[in-house]
């Protein structure tokens, strides 16, 4: 999936974010730039960096991936990112909120 991202800090073009059960988060960043701030805040003339961020999940069996080998394919990867969409929807609220009931309820006894 493609977003638009603003960021406090000049991005890297390549972040892999592992993840506790084996998987990884891929973020590949291009088109940076520096923009104004549009809000009135504390700094109101503070640099912001936006760009064009893919995301994608990596399964376990890609691990060994590292921003080197992602660099040397940039754009074969921008594609796979791009297009990533996630298997499972986000749980609604409503879901969530069951499933500590019934954690609490297993934890409980009841």
């Amino acid at each position: 999936m493609i977003i638009t991202e603003s960021l406090d800090h000049k991005p890297a073009a390549v972040t892999l974010e592992p993840m506790p059960d084996g998987t990884v988060w891929l973020y590949l960043r291009r088109n940076a730039k520096q923009v104004k701030s549009d809000t009135a805040t504390e700094t109101p003339d503070a640099e912001l960096w936006q760009c064009e961020t893919a995301v994608g999940k990596l399964g376990a069996d890609r691990s060994g991936e590292t921003t080197d080998t992602v660099n040397a394919k940039f754009d074969d990867w921008w594609t796979y990112a791009a297009a990533w969409a996630e298997d499972e929807p986000m749980p609604t609220v409503q879901e969530q909120i069951n499933a500590i009931y019934d954690t609490l309820a297993v934890m409980m006894g009841v």
